[in-house]
């Protein structure tokens, strides 16, 4: 016999998963934050790359690497037409090194980050946290 056939498709995008998945950004938006990560757009391309590969430390490694695509490179910084009117002489030289030096101490700081999903940033398996699980496996 026949199964009757609906005349509603199935959604490809069902409200309580997408619901779901908005209130996870803003716990992620929350860590990456906190693990140093900061510029807008991370917690989606953690997301994105964690979609496909279900993989954490990737998935970290992709919204680092949008921080970083965000923040360019330090040699990005020209003199702009605003600071040509606020200095004749276009920007001094010492003003346009400051400004190139802090954005590459900042890229510096997202390249120096650790992941916290790396395998190499786990505790050797003689070392104790001092959390319950250890103190029983210590014990």
């Amino acid at each position: 016999m026949d199964q009757p056939v609906s005349s509603t498709q199935p959604s490809a995008h069902p409200a309580d998963e997408i619901r779901e998945q908005r209130n996870i950004a803003i716990i992620l938006r929350t860590h990456l934050l906190n693990q140093g990560l900061d510029m807008p757009g991370c917690e989606t391309a953690y997301m994105a790359d964690f979609w496909v590969s279900k993989d954490c430390q990737t998935a970290w490694e992709a919204a680092r690497r949008h921080q970083l695509m965000l923040l360019g490179d330090a040699l990005d910084i020209v003199p702009t037409g605003r600071d040509a009117r606020s200095d004749r002489s276009g920007m001094t030289s010492l003003e346009l090194q400051r400004r190139r030096d802090a954005r590459q101490e900042l890229i510096d700081r997202v390249r120096g980050l650790v992941n916290p999903f790396a395998v190499d940033s786990l505790l050797p398996a003689d070392q104790i946290l001092r959390g319950n699980a250890d103190l029983e496996r210590a014990a």
